[in-house]
């Protein structure tokens, strides 16, 4: 009866990650969707984590780009990005 449950178990894990097995010691995470990526990355303005990929804006700076999770955020960077990159730096 164990190992039957260990197999219902196992089968139910496979499907909620699309029918793989994740590594042992993830069972726990979540995998990404199709077309989704993995990576994260956080608003310089507001600290929020947002996929780069649905950023509702971008800046370059300096040779780095930064993502926004709003348009709001993104003007707040576009006015002065050195005091949005200062207190970003605090925070931390």
């Amino acid at each position: 009866m164990r190992a039957l449950s260990f197999a219902v178990a196992l089968a139910l894990i496979a499907a909620a990650h699309g029918g793989a097995v994740p590594p042992q010691g993830q069972q726990g995470a979540k995998a990404p969707k199709q077309g989704q990526t993995a990576k994260q990355v956080h608003d310089p303005v507001c600290g929020m984590a947002i996929d780069p990929a649905k950023a509702a804006g971008k800046s370059e700076y300096k040779g780095a780009t930064y993502f926004f999770c709003s348009a709001q955020c993104k003007r707040t960077f576009d006015a002065d990005p050195e005091a949005v990159l200062r207190k970003a730096a605090q925070k931390k």
